[in-house]
């Protein structure tokens, strides 16, 4: 055995000298350690283009500026006014993708309305009433050979289109009560508006009518109401942000589903009810309906954010790593008012949990990433203005090194899959450190 390990410890050090002379090659392992993994360190959330509503909250607390005075610090060279706007906005709540998106939209055939607690009706398209009734009622809906078919209380109707009104509604104050409406696998409540129906693609499509400047509005949860209260200035900004996002969007209208947006993230995260009444008593649903009322002149004309004169698209997200993105820095094309603009504010803002935050890489994830057999170190070795990643080098032990280079939005989503969640919350990297 004492044989044995000598013979093994002269072999050893006979190779390392060998190796040191250039005659042998030592393993792979020898050279340099691998790690097992690699911790990535960020900051913020969301795609970086436009308005940090995290900065905008932490701008509007420390004072001395007013909801115009936010968006015009994120949208260089934009402006607030007054504009016409149209009255009714059409939200699909339910029903196919409108621009036919994969992975996008329902795909269920059957889906249901409920009325509770009021008086209602059930229309055609040219105003006939099909059907009254009150109560509690639920509405089954299907489609065949192209008509959406509505169940109630026993009958069925088959039509091109439906519409369902119900009381408290500017479209059917019958009795005086304020009933509310929900739809099967929608998101929301429904307090305004009316429901349009009919079919697409073989599924059900419902469609909520509500006024544009208010109703529509009050309806955004995109921004916690209870900034109102340190931050009112931020949620206005948010108000009109909304405003001006919906009426760029109305001007391509969906016509396959007689609608302008869609419920969530592809346009705008639409809860009805749920966000008006948000808060005991509906305590902070008045605070974000106050913000949005002091934008609001009437029906049809309100303060929207516009560049050279017309309403843009006002893009917005979580909070930046410090510093908001150029748009073409993003995506693709260059949007003169989304520029690169200086955030101190979404990192300072008291909430922000992605203020900072980590993910972790395994070194199988790693050398699938960048296409190395072994991944020693990795390291962010290019970045967009905004400082979101823009290359990600790693190295072999050997030195060798490879590379991937991309617009920030589609580095976050590539190098996101390879980490041990799936997913990375945003694309500014500050660094990558090993752990073995």
């Amino acid at each position: 055995m004492h044989g044995t390990w000598a013979r093994r410890l002269v072999a050893g050090i006979t190779s390392t000298l060998l190796a040191a002379a250039g005659l042998v090659a030592l393993p792979a392992t020898a050279q340099a350690a691998v790690p097992d993994s690699f911790r990535i360190s960020g900051s913020g959330f969301g795609h970086g283009v436009g308005m940090p509503q995290f900065g905008a909250y932490e701008l509007a607390r420390r004072g001395g500026v007013n909801g115009g005075d936010v968006l015009r610090h994120y949208y260089k060279g934009a402006t607030t006014q007054h504009v016409t706007t149209p009255q009714i906005v059409a939200v699909q709540v339910y029903g196919p993708d409108p621009l036919g998106r994969s992975g996008y939209g329902d795909t269920k055939d059957t889906s249901a309305v409920a009325v509770h607690d009021g008086s209602w009706r059930l229309r055609t398209s040219d105003g006939k009433t099909l059907l009254t009734g009150s109560g509690t009622t639920r509405f089954s809906l299907s489609t065949a050979s192209g008509k959406i078919v509505v169940k109630v209380d026993g009958k069925t109707y088959r039509a091109n289109l439906l519409r369902i009104h119900w009381s408290g509604t500017r479209y059917y104050r019958s009795d005086g009560t304020q009933a509310l409406a929900t739809v099967r696998d929608a998101h929301g409540t429904y307090k305004h508006g009316r429901m349009t129906l009919s079919a697409r693609q073989g599924i059900p499509n419902v469609v909520n009518d509500v006024l544009l400047n208010t109703e529509y509005l009050y309806g955004i949860a995109e921004m916690p109401s209870s900034w109102g209260v340190e931050g009112s200035a931020a949620l206005r900004a948010q108000a009109m942000a909304a405003r001006s996002y919906a009426l760029v969007a109305m001007r391509s209208a969906k016509t396959d589903c007689r609608c302008h947006v869609v419920d969530d993230v592809r346009d705008q995260n639409y809860t009805g009810w749920k966000k008006e009444n948000e808060g005991t008593n509906g305590r902070w649903g008045k605070v974000w309906k106050k913000a949005v009322n002091a934008s609001v002149a009437s029906r049809t004309r309100a303060q929207a954010l516009t560049y050279a004169g017309s309403p843009v698209q006002a893009h917005y997200y979580s909070s930046s790593g410090g510093r908001t993105a150029d748009s073409e820095d993003v995506w693709v094309s260059r949007i003169p008012y989304e520029r690169s603009v200086s955030d101190p504010y979404s990192k300072a803002a008291p909430g922000n949990s992605y203020a900072s935050w980590t993910r972790t890489i395994t070194q199988a994830q790693a050398r699938r990433l960048f296409g190395l057999t072994n991944v020693q170190s990795i390291a962010v070795t290019a970045r967009w203005t905004s400082g979101q990643v823009r290359t990600l080098t790693a190295t072999k032990p050997n030195g060798t090194k490879a590379s991937i280079t991309g617009k920030a939005d589609a580095m976050r989503s590539k190098i996101g899959a390879r980490t041990t969640a799936g997913s990375m919350p945003a694309s500014w990297i500050t660094r990558v450190t090993a752990v073995s």
